[in-house]
Order: structure tokens, then C-alpha cells, then sequence
């Protein structure tokens, strides 16, 4: 008995170092606005010694988004996915689109793989529109106001002038 959880804690201590060192994907950072092109980095976690070619990433699979239960748009058949290593360590997927994005909303799932496995990961985007700065657009110039000046008179009645004489 005692050499069976022997062996049963060696495995899954030989299985922990690689489950820790898995590839991960971090978060979202957009770059873009309503009615633009997609651009966006989506940061990679612990890539190791990985090249960038043993990296595929991609949109996922239709029956993907049927089993996660998301709705795979049109819209999102444009996206284009290049993973970026960085000499400095840094590791992130740029995403991008060539057409403007007009759906204010966007949720859509990525799909990696790499030599030592498969990771999908849903991702969730709220388009603002773009702000456009302050010296391209002209001040609002003021309405001039029109003041008023209205006359009342009060009359008197004939009844309060023949109360007045006596």
C-alpha cells in the first residue's frame, strides 16, 4: 500500500514542473477605436526557449465557438494573428484587421498551439469611439443672448377710479 502512494506522489510530482512551465496567454491591450482596424497585443505568458515559429496561433475552429457557446461573426474571419518575441523578454500576439471594425462588441475565441500543446482562450472586447482632440475641432461658439424688456402698466378699473373721486 505504502509503495503504491509512493509512486502515485513521484508521478505527479514529476507531472507539476511541466504543468507550471505551460504556455499562457495574458491580457488584452487595444490599440484601436470604432469604425478603425483592429489593433491589439495580447501578452504571452512563459513562453521558455519557444520560437516564434513553433507558436501558431489562429482563430478558433467553428465547432470551437459552437462548444464555448459564442457567436463567430463575419467580422472576425479578417483577423490576422503574428506572435512577436521581443529581445528584451517581452512575448505578445499582435491582432489585427485590415477592414474597419463597426461592432461596438466583440467576442471571440484564439486558439494556440505549440510543440508541447493547445490552449483556447476567450477574449471579450468593447469598442469605444475614437476621441478626436481639441485642435481639430472649432469652438462652440456662444449664442448671443437677447434680453427683454417688457413693459406692464396696470390700469385701473372705472370702478376704482369713481371709488377714488368723491
Amino acid at each position: 500500500m505504502i509503495r503504491k502512494l509512493t509512486a502515485a506522489l513521484i508521478g505527479v510530482g514529476v507531472m507539476i514542473p511541466g504543468l507550471a512551465n505551460a504556455l499562457g496567454l495574458g491580457g488584452l491591450e487595444l490599440n484601436s477605436s470604432l469604425s478603425e482596424p483592429l489593433n491589439a497585443k495580447i501578452q504571452l505568458v512563459q513562453t521558455r526557449e519557444l520560437e516564434a515559429s513553433e507558436i501558431l496561433v489562429n482563430l478558433a475552429s467553428v465547432s470551437d465557438f459552437q462548444n464555448a457557446g459564442v457567436e463567430r461573426l463575419y467580422a472576425l474571419t479578417d483577423m490576422k494573428f503574428e506572435v512577436v518575441l521581443a529581445g528584451d523578454g517581452q512575448a505578445y500576439i499582435k491582432v489585427k484587421t485590415r477592414k474597419p471594425i463597426k461592432e461596438p462588441f466583440l467576442n471571440f475565441l484564439v486558439e494556440v498551439n505549440w510543440p508541447a500543446g493547445r490552449l483556447l482562450r476567450e477574449y471579450t472586447l468593447l469598442l469605444d469611439p475614437p476621441i478626436y482632440s481639441a485642435t481639430n475641432t472649432q469652438p462652440i461658439l456662444k449664442a448671443p443672448t437677447v434680453e427683454s424688456t417688457r413693459t406692464y402698466t396696470s390700469q385701473s378699473s372705472p370702478k376704482a377710479k369713481s371709488a377714488a373721486k368723491p
